[in-house]
C-alpha cells in the first residue's frame, strides 16, 4: 500500500511539473498568433462575400467578446437559463447574420450571371478583347456588388495588375455558384492566352449550363416558399396564443409571475425553445439546389 501511495505521489508531482513547465518564448506566440489569424482571415472572406466593409480584426474581437458579456448580463439578471441562452446567441448570431447577407446577396447576383455571359459572348464574338468585354458588361449589369466587381477589375488592369490576378480576387470573394463559374472559366481563357474566339465558344456552352442551374434554383425556390410561410405560422401560433389567453385570463399564469422558477427558469427556457425550433426548422427545411 505504501508503494502504491508512493507511485500515485511521484505520478502526480511529475504531472504538475509537465504542466506547470514554461513553454518557449518563441513557441507561445506563434500559436497564439496563427489562432487569431485563421479566424481574422475567415471572418475576412465572409465580410467580404457578404459585402461587408467592417474590418475584419474588430468584427473578430466583438465576436470573441460577446458571449461571455452576454453570460454575465444574465448571471447579473439572476437567470442562469437566460445567461445561457445569451451566451449561445452571441455565439451563433454573427455566423447567421452572415450567412443570411451571403445569401441575400447570392440570390441577387446569380440571376445576373447569365446576362454577363450574353453580353461577355456577344462582345467577344464581335471582335472585342478581353478588357472590351468586361467594360461593356459593366455599362449593362444592374447589379450593384457586379458592377462594383467589374469597376475593380478594369481599374486594376489600367494599374498593370494581370487582369487573371484581379479575376482570382474576385472568385475569392464570390458567393454564387454560377458566377464563380464565369470567372473560373475567364481567368482560365485569359492565363493560358486562349484566343477570344474560342473563349466565345467556351462561354457560349457555359451560358447553358447557367441558365440551367439559375432555373433549378428559381424553381426550388418557388416550391420550398410555402413550407417557409408555413414555419412561420407555427411559430407565431405560441406566442400569439400566449398573449391572448394572457389577456383573458392572468390567473393562468400566475406560476410564471409569481415564482423565481416561472420568472427566471420556466418563461426564458420557453423563449429559448422557441426561438430554436425556428432556426432548426428553417435548417432542416433549406435546400440548396
Amino acid at each position: 500500500m505504501d508503494l502504491l501511495i508512493a507511485l500515485c505521489a511521484a505520478a502526480a508531482v511529475l504531472l504538475l511539473g509537465l504542466a506547470s513547465a514554461p513553454v518557449g518564448a518563441a513557441a507561445a506566440p506563434r500559436v497564439r498568433r496563427s489562432w487569431l489569424r485563421a479566424i481574422v482571415e475567415r471572418h475576412r472572406r465572409r465580410l467580404r462575400a457578404a459585402r461587408l466593409h467592417v474590418d475584419a480584426r474588430t468584427f473578430t474581437l466583438a465576436c470573441l467578446a460577446s458571449p461571455p458579456l452576454l453570460l454575465l448580463s444574465g448571471l447579473l439578471l439572476g437567470s442562469p437559463v437566460v445567461a445561457v441562452g445569451a451566451c449561445l446567441a452571441g455565439l451563433a448570431l454573427p455566423r447567421l447574420y452572415l450567412d443570411a447577407l451571403v445569401r441575400a446577396q447570392r440570390r441577387r447576383t446569380e440571376a445576373e450571371a447569365p446576362r454577363l455571359l450574353q453580353v461577355l459572348v456577344a462582345a467577344l464574338a464581335a471582335g472585342g478583347t478581353y478588357l472590351e468585354a468586361l467594360t461593356e458588361a459593366r455599362t449593362r449589369i444592374t447589379d450593384r456588388w457586379l458592377r462594383d466587381d467589374l469597376d475593380h477589375l478594369i481599374a486594376q488592369f489600367h494599374l498593370d495588375v494581370p487582369l487573371e490576378r484581379s479575376i482570382a480576387e474576385v472568385r475569392a470573394a464570390t458567393a454564387g455558384r454560377n458566377l464563380a463559374l464565369v470567372w473560373d472559366n475567364l481567368a482560365l481563357c485569359i492565363a493560358h492566352h486562349i484566343p477570344a474566339s474560342r473563349a466565345q465558344g467556351l462561354l457560349t456552352e457555359l451560358s447553358s449550363t447557367v441558365q440551367f442551374n439559375v432555373q433549378v434554383q428559381q424553381e426550388v425556390h418557388a416550391r420550398t416558399s410555402g413550407q417557409r410561410l408555413q414555419i412561420w405560422l407555427l411559430a407565431a401560433i405560441v406566442p400569439g396564443l400566449f398573449l391572448y389567453l394572457r389577456l383573458v385570463d392572468r390567473s393562468f399564469f400566475a406560476v410564471l409571475d409569481d415564482t423565481l422558477t416561472g420568472r427566471l427558469l420556466l418563461l426564458p427556457a420557453a423563449v429559448c425553445l422557441e426561438v430554436l425550433g425556428v432556426v432548426l426548422s428553417f435548417r432542416v427545411s433549406r435546400v440548396e439546389p
